[in-house]
């Protein structure tokens, strides 16, 4: 399918890339460990020049400057009417950037221009989709490239990208799980575009671009604006070309309750994903939804700011200092500008703890974590199996059924409230996979609310039974609780 729809909303991607004749960045730094390849070209820089269209063949170097007379050189050069929100003089924002200081330029990433030039069409020019591919990045940005690919992001969950194809109303508009499962549609919604504006084929061509030319949940320039400055700071002050925020107190686009619209729009870097879309502990949706848990599989951000669970009375501690932490989630997941995204206690924990500290105090906080979720697990298997005869009949409907059992009817009269909120929390807490260290006393507190529910149930104490499993092992059967409803997610998607 062609994309001439997107030609210029994704005219690309300008992080430094080798020029064709053996030219590179002023040294290869392609993949470590890359190597020779055939004609004595790296093999990044072979993966780039497939990338190129047979159209582009034979096509000579004309200079930026060229390129400037249509693409924004500051005198209304022309510019797509379906390119949301900038009316781009991509030439002139691009002088601003580090990558003209460095003299990247247009061709560095785009090949060739001599035959667009002369006849502009996507056929004789690297442009999107193709041009959205971390290959092109990789050229001069070895080292960030490996970490990357090294990384969820690098890899896709194929189901709800699919889907979105298969029903773009669902899928693509209403819920839009497109939006953060594909890196070339969270690419469009960054650029200002808006899903619920696009037709169905519109939104089966993103899926099938995903699907088919770059498979990645997020790539550089998901990101990262190839283009211009944006303002938006790293956590160490630097001008990186960051797309939103890496800082955000601000947590009402993502509230309880709050819907696509504006949770895949919140201006964080890593929030406008790691969100909970919408989680919400009031009662009405507990009631409301019983197939599955109502936060999404990477409700880190909402943990980090502590809202979204049952909270129960009284005080409630909402964050702690890692929330406020210069770049929140980056500072830690990102010291050095790693891009794995794993933690690195020896620089993401400083300045606030050593190395020996953050593990010793991580470790012990995650035993704790683990130890009271499986003691909460528990005492909702000794009420199920008083109440039905069950131990799972306290879970969510999809997950019963994916057992091949019945669920019971999801009345309070047959599962209470009390439980809706345990189990709310339950997953709230597990959900966010950190155990702990990204908001310690918002965890505790959820726990300690279910537990409290639990407790107020008529008829029953109602405690886990005894047992002598290691700390490995109860985790272990957490992790397979969020597997589970994780792979049920797929099958079963309430939309609301």
């Amino acid at each position: 399918m062609k994309s001439k729809w997107l030609l210029t909303l994704f005219a690309v991607v300008p992080f430094t890339v080798a020029m064709l004749l053996l030219q590179s960045c002023g040294g290869e730094g392609g993949p470590v460990g890359g190597g020779g390849g055939d004609d004595g070209l790296p093999p990044i820089t072979q993966q780039f020049l497939a990338l190129l269209p047979a159209g582009q063949a034979g096509a000579t170097y004309v200079g930026t400057n060229k390129c400037a007379e249509c693409h924004g050189g500051g005198g209304g050069g022309a510019v797509s009417s379906k390119a949301p929100s900038e009316g781009e003089n991509i030439h002139a924002d691009w002088l601003m950037t580090k990558h003209a200081g460095e003299n990247v330029g247009c061709e560095r990433c785009h090949g060739p221009g001599s035959k667009h030039a002369a006849g502009p069409s996507a056929e004789n020019i690297l442009t999107h989709a193709k041009s959205t591919s971390p290959i092109v990045c990789a050229q001069c940005h070895g080292k960030i490239y490996d970490e990357w690919n090294t990384s969820m992001h690098s890899r896709i969950v194929e189901a709800p990208v699919e889907e979105a194809g298969q029903n773009p109303q669902n899928y693509g508009r209403s819920s839009q799980c497109i939006a953060c499962h594909s890196g070339v549609t969270r690419t469009f919604v960054a650029k200002g575009g808006n899903l619920p504006d696009l037709s169905d084929e519109q939104i089966r061509e993103l899926s099938e671009e995903t699907m088919n030319t770059v498979p990645h949940t997020a790539s550089c320039v998901t990101c990262h604006d190839p283009h211009k400055n944006t303002t938006n700071l790293s956590a160490g002050g630097k001008e990186v070309q960051l797309r939103a925020s890496t800082f955000n107190t601000d947590t009402a686009p993502i509230a309880p309750g709050t819907t696509a619209a504006s949770f895949v729009k919140f201006n964080h870097v890593c929030g406008q994903c790691h969100n909970g879309r919408g989680a919400s502990g009031t009662d009405a949706k507990l009631r409301s939804g019983t197939a599955r848990p109502n936060m999404h599989d990477s409700n880190q951000f909402n943990m980090l700011m502590g809202i979204g669970g049952v909270e129960g009375e009284g005080p409630v501690v909402r964050n702690t200092a890692h929330a406020n932490a210069p770049g929140q989630c980056t500072h830690c997941h990102m010291a050095d500008a790693r891009h794995s995204y794993v933690v690195n206690i020896e620089k993401g924990c400083q300045p606030c703890h050593t190395a020996a500290d953050a593990a010793a105090r991580s470790a012990t906080l995650k035993t704790q974590i683990v130890s009271s979720l499986y003691a909460l697990r528990g005492r909702m298997e000794a009420w199920a199996l008083a109440k039905f005869g069950d131990v799972d009949m306290w879970e969510y409907t999809s997950n019963i059924t994916a057992e091949g059992k019945t669920p019971p009817p999801q009345t309070d009269a047959s599962i209470p409230i009390e439980i809706k909120r345990a189990r709310h929390n339950y997953y709230f807490v597990l959900r966010d996979s950190a155990y702990g260290p990204h908001n310690a006393k918002y965890a505790q507190h959820l726990i300690t609310v279910a537990n409290n529910n639990i407790s107020a149930i008529p008829g029953g104490v109602y405690q886990a039974r005894p047992t002598n499993l290691t700390t490995d092992q109860k985790f272990a059967i957490l992790r397979a609780d969020a597997a589970k409803a994780r792979r049920n997610e797929m099958t079963v998607r309430d939309v609301e």
